[in-house]
């Protein structure tokens, strides 16, 4: 029942006409499926289940996640930018243009490589020029319990995951979503909406996000989709 801004959109709508039973995030996108035709009974609005380690008091600590990966950054940002495949004529100019705000930003940042996507390799690529630099430190992947804790404590995330309008909003941080990959799936008011990845656009999203406060978003669930699960 959830929108994206890329083309496994179909499938996702797809999967859901061919399921019987569906549990769902959130009460968009219960609505969602009922007007693509399914009946109300067969759907059970259980939240996001990622939200349920979120809430883990077995969380690692930020020391911990910090001495395992090497990070010495008092505070920073998490970035993560993945190819939007409907869009890689403009991938190029657009994570060009995303790398040069980075740079001209004066945060710390931690970022983590893009799926393996077509388009891919440009975005590694792209993101390289940043190598050596002492305000980034570059990872393939972290581990999803230790991305947790780094998102929980970061000052805000940048990028096109959905991690930045689903974790990042339930932890009451600021997120800066660039471009249509996440268009439509989330409407937080601690999201910072960039349609266009322009390096003036993201610099000024980047000012904004670096003061801004929130509470937690509510919108994906509680943190209890295991319970809600079995109690359908």
């Amino acid at each position: 029942g959830e929108v994206s801004g890329t083309i496994d959109e179909l499938i996702r709508h797809s999967v859901s006409k061919m399921s019987h039973i569906h549990f769902v995030s959130n009460q968009m996108a219960k609505s969602r499926l009922i007007q693509l035709g399914e009946t109300e009974s067969s759907i059970y609005t259980i939240g996001s289940p990622d939200l349920d380690i979120m809430t883990s008091p077995d969380l690692p600590s930020l020391s911990a996640v910090k001495e395992r990966y090497e990070i010495g950054f008092d505070t920073y940002a998490v970035f993560m930018y993945h190819p939007v495949t409907t869009e890689l004529d403009k991938l190029k100019t657009h994570i060009s243009s995303t790398v040069d705000a980075l740079l001209e930003s004066d945060e710390n940042y931690i970022i983590i490589f893009p799926n393996n996507d077509a388009g891919s390799e440009t975005i590694i690529e792209e993101l390289e020029r940043l190598r050596g630099h002492d305000r980034f430190k570059i990872y393939p992947s972290i581990r999803f319990e230790h991305f947790l804790t780094l998102l929980k404590n970061a000052d805000f995330m940048i990028g096109n995951s959905s991690a930045g309008v689903r974790e990042v909003p339930f932890y009451g941080k600021p997120s800066i979503n660039l471009g249509t990959r996440q268009d439509k799936r989330a409407n937080a008011n601690s999201i910072f909406n960039v349609e266009v990845e322009e390096k003036a656009l993201i610099l000024e999203a980047i000012k904004k996000a670096k003061t801004a406060q929130f509470t937690s978003v509510k919108e994906f669930g509680l943190g209890n989709s295991d319970r809600l699960f079995l109690q359908a």
